[in-house]
């Protein structure tokens, strides 16, 4: 009896088999039990390969067939930071080259992975929004005289959400047009994808309201994002999940925010989180609001606000630059603060990552503000999180208090995360300070490899108190941004270099 030891790794090439012997030593349960282990193995090695009994192909002097595309399952990880592509085996194959391309620029298609395997199966890394094209094909096998196919089996596949309407700017240039026209459908909870053409202009002339619908806008090309500009008070207005992404935002007409929590939202929204039975008062918006790799110039109000009481649940601003205007030649200028939830709201757990939040010169204004708060849902189980990392912060919020609410300040559900930031004359010079609004022990805080620059000087011992920064990592070299008067925030200091600290995209990482 012969049992495979393990499936080959070149598909028809002769495989190594383990010989059992029936005869002397093997009798009885002994044997019964050896040969039963022998048939698993048989059956976990074979699987997949159906050959003959010395696992030699009969496929011969041939050229290789080629895998139907339909036949590549492609999977991603949980995480979804990976692929894994499996395909069924072609026999009397020597392996199987495998390449993937980005092609969210079908004119420039980027090379992700080459490889030559084995088995029928590969991995690579994944990203989220971007077409993709694999190409499959199996290799010659000199020993069976096979030659490979003369062309690859191609795969396009992609990791957009699906497309719920294109709105091309031909038709629609004005995005309030389109939606006047084209109402969102009743009763639909799905995520409701618009897709807007890569470089194309388009405006906002007046309010959109997407009610409760979980909403994205997005151009489907990374590299020629859509351009919108917004007119005088023109604005999104949601209380449901709203994404925004690859878009270049022109705020310089308007004074009012970008997303505008509504005035009139659900009252079912009251009963998505309740302790003891009871409601809170608090609107919950539990899907995301984020900006996605977006360029937002000339801010003169703010990029959210609220006009009722919300606890947004999540709202991220990932790989975004954010340009905030409040000069005296400004027309659109205001006191608001960036993140605006002054009248009665507050965000469960915010993220800022990997982006550059700037002012053309000081402002005097906070940053973010909340005037709601966790302890008013419960006191116990909720948390409130304030998360930087990778970040680049520039003259906002100058002298004065980088968070401008007392809310929440000294409770032990807050936790605050700072870290890989390059923070330059923002908040006071005790940054911590500025940013926690008391000098306290009970939030949870963690603070990694920061510099913090205020006035023209390293200020990172004045962080070193109650909530502040005890991780002895702070940067101390001058970041020396390469020409942040032009938006170039590139940095030339010898510890943020060598650490590439602040928003990657200054060192062609984004």
């Amino acid at each position: 009896m012969m049992v495979c030891r393990r499936l080959a790794g070149i598909h028809g090439m002769q495989m190594g088999c383990l010989h059992i012997s029936r005869a002397r030593g093997f009798v009885g349960v002994a044997a019964t039990a050896v040969a039963s282990a022998a048939l698993l193995l048989f059956s976990a090695c074979a699987e997949g390969y159906d050959e003959d009994a010395a696992f030699t192909s009969s496929v011969r002097n041939a050229t290789l067939a080629t895998v139907n595309a339909d036949e590549i399952v492609v999977s991603s990880s949980t995480d979804g930071s990976t692929f894994t592509f499996t395909w069924p085996v072609v026999h009397g194959a020597g392996g199987y080259e495998v390449k993937l391309y980005n092609v969210s620029d079908p004119s420039h298609p980027l090379l992700v992975k080459a490889d030559t395997v084995d088995a029928c199966k590969a991995t690579a890394s994944r990203e989220d929004d971007t077409n993709y094209m694999l190409s499959l094909r199996a290799l010659s096998n000199a020993a069976l005289n096979n030659t490979a196919p003369d062309t690859p089996t191609q795969k396009a596949f992609t990791t957009f959400t699906p497309t719920f309407a294109a709105i091309p700017a031909a038709q629609y240039s004005d995005l309030k047009a389109y939606f006047d026209a084209n109402p969102l459908p009743e009763g639909n909870h799905d995520m409701l994808c618009f897709d807007l053409d890569g470089g194309a202009d388009y405006r906002l002339s007046g309010d959109v309201d997407f009610g409760g619908h979980n909403v994205t806008i997005r151009c489907t090309s990374k590299g020629n994002h859509a351009k919108l500009t917004l007119e005088q008070g023109a604005k999104f207005i949601t209380f449901g999940g709203l994404v925004i992404k690859y878009l270049d935002i022109d705020c310089s007409q308007t004074n009012k925010t970008i997303v505008e929590l509504s005035e009139t939202p659900d009252d079912s929204l009251k009963t998505q989180i309740m302790y003891d039975g009871k409601e809170s008062g608090y609107y919950f918006i539990m899907e995301p609001i984020v900006f996605q790799s977006c360029n937002i110039k000339k801010v003169g109000a703010s990029i959210i606000a609220d006009k009722a009481k919300y606890d947004v649940r999540s709202f991220t601003v990932n790989d975004c630059v954010v340009e905030v205007d409040r000069t005296a030649s400004a027309t659109n200028v205001t006191s608001d603060a960036v993140i605006n939830l002054k009248t009665a709201s507050f965000v469960s757990d915010l993220l800022l990552k990997n982006s550059t939040f700037y002012a053309v010169e000081h402002t005097n204004s906070a940053f973010f503000v909340y005037n709601g708060r966790p302890k008013e849902i419960d006191a116990n189980a909720e948390l409130q999180k304030v998360t930087f990392t990778g970040c680049t912060f520039y003259q906002l919020s100058y002298s004065t208090n980088f968070r401008g609410d007392t809310r929440t300040q000294g409770q032990k559900t807050n936790y605050f995360t700072v870290e890989r930031c390059i923070i330059v004359d923002c908040g006071k010079k005790n940054f911590v300070n500025s940013l926690l609004r008391q000098l306290s022990t009970a939030p949870t805080v963690s603070y990694y490899k920061n510099t913090y620059w205020w006035n023209g000087e390293d200020v990172s011992e004045a962080q070193v108190c109650d909530g502040g920064d005890h991780s002895g990592t702070a940067l101390t070299t001058d970041p020396a941004f390469r020409d942040p008067a032009n938006g170039d925030f590139t940095p030339t200091g010898a510890q943020q270099i060598a650490e590439k600290t602040g928003d990657p995209r200054w060192f062609g990482e984004n």
